[in-house]
C-alpha cells in the first residue's frame, strides 16, 4: 500500500532565496512537509527542508521531481509557483532573446508546472498559488516585459480557476510590491539609452532600485501565502501589505489614464 503522510505537503519553486526561501522555512515552522525546487545546489543554500536542484524550464526534470514527491509522500497539497526573474531597460534596446527568456521562465514554465501538478492537486483538493506582482496592474516603466509576464500570469490564473472550479482545486495569485531580496541585484539590467531618452533610464532605474531596497521583508509575503493556503476559499488575487492593497484598489476605480500617470510619477 502506498504511504501517505498525514501532514500536508507543499512544493515551492524558487526556494533558494528571497520569498521562496522565507516561505519554505515558514511552512516548515507551521508543520508542513516542504519540498523546495531551485537551480542552486543544496550545499550553497544550506536549507533544512527537502530540496531538489532543477531548472523549472526543464519539463522532464520537473515531472520526475513531482512523481518522486508524490511517490514518497502519497500526496501533494499546495504548489507555490514562485520562481521567476526580472529584466529592466528601455524596450527599444531589449534583445528579443531576453524577452523570450523572460516569458519562458516567468510564464511558460509556471503554466507547465500547473499542468504537471494538477493531477496530484485534484486528488488532495489542493491549491495553486502564484507569485505575481503589483506590477501586473501597475505596469512599471523600464520593466515592461516583467510587468507583462505578471499580468499574463494573473490572466492565466483566472482562466485556470474556471477550468478546475468543479474539481476542488483552488487557484490564487499573490501580489507583492517592493521586497528586500536578491531579486534587485539578480535583475538583468540594461542602461542603454540615446539622446531621445536623456537621463530618463538612469533616473528611473535608480529610483526603482532605491524603492526596492527599502521594501518589505520576504517574511511578510511568506505569512501572506500561509494565510492563503489555510483558507478554504482564498481570494483569486490579493496584495501583500496595506499600502499595496490600497494601490491595487485605487487602480481599479480610477481611469486608466490617471493611474498610468500616477505610476509614471511614482517611478
Amino acid at each position: 500500500m502506498k504511504k501517505e503522510t498525514k501532514l500536508k505537503v507543499v512544493v515551492i519553486t524558487g526556494a533558494s532565496s528571497g520569498i521562496g526561501l522565507a516561505t519554505a522555512n515558514y511552512f516548515c515552522e507551521k508543520g508542513y512537509v516542504v519540498y523546495g525546487i531551485a537551480r542552486s545546489a543544496k550545499e550553497k543554500v544550506n536549507v533544512k527542508f527537502n530540496y531538489y536542484q532543477g531548472d523549472i524550464c526543464d519539463s522532464e526534470k520537473m515531472q520526475q521531481i513531482a512523481s518522486e514527491i508524490h511517490k514518497k509522500e502519497g500526496r501533494i497539497d499546495i504548489l507555490f509557483n514562485n520562481a521567476g526573474f526580472g529584466i529592466s531597460g528601455a524596450i527599444e534596446f531589449t534583445d528579443k532573446s531576453k524577452v523570450q527568456n523572460q516569458f519562458d521562465v516567468n510564464v511558460v514554465s509556471t503554466i507547465d508546472m500547473c499542468k504537471i501538478y494538477l493531477p496530484y492537486l485534484r486528488e488532495s483538493k489542493g491549491k495553486i498559488i502564484i507569485t505575481t506582482s503589483v506590477a501586473a496592474p501597475a505596469a512599471i516603466p523600464l520593466q515592461a516585459c516583467y510587468s507583462a509576464t505578471k499580468a499574463a500570469l494573473e490572466s492565466f490564473a483566472l482562466a485556470l480557476s474556471k477550468e478546475v472550479r468543479t474539481q476542488g482545486v483552488k487557484v490564487a495569485c499573490v501580489r507583492p510590491g517592493d521586497i528586500q531580496t536578491g531579486f534587485t541585484d539578480a535583475r538583468i539590467k540594461s542602461m542603454q539609452t540615446n539622446d531621445a531618452y536623456g537621463d530618463f533610464v538612469k533616473n528611473k532605474t535608480d529610483k526603482m532600485e532605491k524603492s526596492e531596497r527599502k521594501g518589505m521583508q520576504p517574511i511578510a509575503v511568506a505569512k501572506h501565502v500561509y494565510k492563503i493556503a489555510k483558507r478554504k476559499n482564498p481570494p483569486l488575487i490579493s496584495s501583500v501589505g496595506f499600502g499595496y492593497k490600497c494601490i491595487s484598489l485605487l487602480l481599479k476605480i480610477v481611469p486608466v489614464r490617471w493611474s498610468n500617470y500616477l505610476v509614471y510619477k511614482l517611478y
